[in-house]
């Protein structure tokens, strides 16, 4: 399974991206993670989906603060190897 997710909100600035690969590493999830120009950062997680909602669930609940939105979006399955930060 594959997930898009856009995280809204203070999320730039608090080490979001380093924790999410922590996590994700954490958790046998591959994908990427980067800032976005509007202050929002996106995330794209491949794995098993509970893996995956674990990795969204500890995101909320470690920046239960900053967060102020989430978009998810189920894509199709790029076959990502390691999880980066781009």
């Amino acid at each position: 399974m594959r997930k898009k997710i856009i995280f809204y909100g203070q999320v730039q600035g608090v080490n979001f991206r380093f924790i999410a690969q922590m996590l994700a590493e954490k958790f046998n999830v591959f994908g990427w993670v980067k800032n976005n120009d509007n202050g929002s950062v996106t995330l794209a997680a491949e794995g098993a989906e509970e893996n995956i909602e674990k990795l969204i669930n500890n995101l909320k609940d470690y920046f239960q603060d900053n967060i102020e939105n989430i978009e998810e979006n189920v894509e199709k399955d790029e076959g990502f190897i390691d999880f980066k930060i781009k």
